[in-house]
């Protein structure tokens, strides 16, 4: 038996609203001003709304038609760029999750779009498919994007944005709000408590590039798991070198971090074991 599938009214209003932004998108694309052409910019500030601005990346389409495939809804950790005075700013600072590790750096509104500079980020080791996408995104922040299309707010699915890479390629953002994955909203409270882990500290801390060069702990959440290296500090840990320790942390989002910190703060709870390596 054939199976119908019916969209709901807020379902369907979304997707008609993205295919028609693609669809002006695409037209854009063969009539786009030239870069940096005077007034060639393209604004939401119709839409415009206060404070700090939170977008997540949906559609990826290569200048070949075809798509990249993106984590979002139950997929796994969406990609997030989050503008510290809001996307209509002329400038300012932007944070997020780039695939596997979070970055950050500065922004700037140019005549047709916008730029990113003075990128970085934490070094996590990934593997594909994440690791794949994470260098794609970050390759294509190094050259402006051309602003192509963009549709204000309309009820539920927030403002959007389709920016064009040098290559060509369309990459759509939509506005989100709250922190967290899946654009859940998180209440203050909750942003403060964070959340408590389990994590496992290697014996040596090791050599790592971050902003310049440092010394990184080696840690994971699971003791069969391969080891990544955390930037950041642990804070009220008095390690030892040559000690393995497994402890109870308290994860937290630190709001608009320094570009050489990390977003992600560990604060030692208690120490559930130390073990001298041999």
């Amino acid at each position: 038996m054939q199976k119908i599938f019916r969209l709901s009214p807020a379902a369907f209003t979304a997707r008609a609203a993205a295919v028609v932004l693609l669809a002006a998108a695409l037209g854009a694309c063969a009539t786009s001003p030239a870069p940096d052409s005077p007034g060639a910019g393209t604004s939401l500030n119709q839409a415009q709304t206060g404070g700090p601005g939170r977008w997540e990346l949906v559609r990826w389409q290569q200048a070949d038609g075809t798509l990249k495939s993106i984590p979002h809804g139950d997929n796994g950790q969406p990609i997030i760029f989050e503008f510290n005075s809001g996307i209509d700013s002329a400038q300012g600072t932007v944070s997020g999750y780039s695939g596997c590790n979070r970055f950050t750096g500065g922004y700037g509104k140019t005549a047709t779009g916008m730029r990113f500079d003075r990128l970085a980020g934490t070094r996590m080791a990934c593997i594909a498919p994440g690791g794949e996408l994470e260098s794609a995104l970050l390759k294509a922040m190094q050259s402006p994007f051309v602003t192509v299309g963009t549709q204000p707010s309309a009820g539920s699915t927030g403002r959007q944005i389709i920016w064009k890479t040098v290559d060509g390629d369309l990459l759509q953002f939509v506005e989100r709000e709250g922190v967290g994955r899946r654009g859940a909203k998180m209440d203050a409270q909750a942003v403060a408590s964070g959340v408590e882990k389990t994590v496992y500290v290697d014996s040596q801390r090791v050599d790592c590039s971050g902003v310049g060069r440092q010394t990184c702990y080696r840690v994971r959440e699971n003791p069969g798991a391969p080891w990544t290296l955390w930037y950041g500090p642990i804070e009220g840990l008095d390690f030892e070198p040559g000690v393995a320790y497994t402890l109870r942390v308290r994860e937290t989002r630190v709001e608009n971090p320094p570009m050489d910190a990390s977003a992600i703060r560990w604060q030692l709870l208690s120490v559930e074991s130390r073990t001298r390596a041999n």
